[in-house]
């Protein structure tokens, strides 16, 4: 087995989004985080690969650092919670053309690294029903969710039975109350590792440019 890496939208420091993502763990039982726990608190930029032969993460890091020069932070106003196919999550409160074309750029920027799902791999996205639009999405980019079918959120729980989420939500309403008054504010992009048997963590930390308009 190798590490894989990603390419993650993180909270940034000092905001109330790092805040909760610090406490949702814990405020929270482990049956509604523990798939969302080795991930930790983000949004999927590029989803998880491992790297193609011939790239290294010092090839990889360099690449961020080019991407990130070339595209503008983006300010928008406060997220919102959110069901999204009945798991809880943080999302934008407003259609965002700015963190469409991010999610897109990072997509086609950073494919060159990636390696071609193994067959488990690809057993395990399949799995769950796809269109014939997601699946063509999964043969080319590795993952069904980009471009016109991405959807920017921050998990918070797993899957919750429908008639349970009004409780749910009235556990995570306290809890986000801080991030859901503050706006989102992708001011950087964040490159992941996984190490095989061990959770995603921090590679590096890439400062975007000057805010650009949404």
């Amino acid at each position: 087995m190798t590490a894989r890496y990603a390419l993650y939208v993180l909270p940034e420091p000092d905001s109330a989004l790092m805040r909760l993502g610090q406490s949702w763990l814990q405020a929270l039982t482990p049956d509604l985080t523990n798939e969302a726990r080795p991930y930790g608190f983000h949004a999927t930029l590029k989803a998880p690969f491992r790297l193609a032969d011939g790239c290294d993460e010092g090839q990889l890091r360099a690449s961020c650092a080019e991407f990130a020069a070339q595209h503008g932070a983006i300010i928008e106003p406060p997220p919102i919670l959110a069901v999204l196919n009945d798991f809880f999550a943080l999302r934008p409160s407003r259609a965002s053309s700015a963190i469409q074309d991010l999610g897109a750029a990072c997509v086609r920027s950073f494919d060159r690294f990636r390696a071609p799902m193994n067959p488990a791999e690809l057993a395990k996205r399949l799995k769950s029903p796809l269109s014939p639009r997601h699946r063509q999405l999964l043969e080319e980019w590795g993952y069904p969710y980009v471009f016109e079918e991405y959807r920017f959120h921050m998990t918070l729980t797993c899957r919750v039975e429908v008639a349970a989420q009004p409780e749910i939500a009235a556990v995570l309403q306290p809890l986000v109350a801080e991030a859901c008054a503050e706006n989102l504010e992708i001011r950087s992009v964040c490159l992941v590792r996984q190490d095989p048997g061990h959770d995603f963590t921090l590679v590096e930390r890439f400062a975007l440019g000057a805010p650009c308009a949404s």
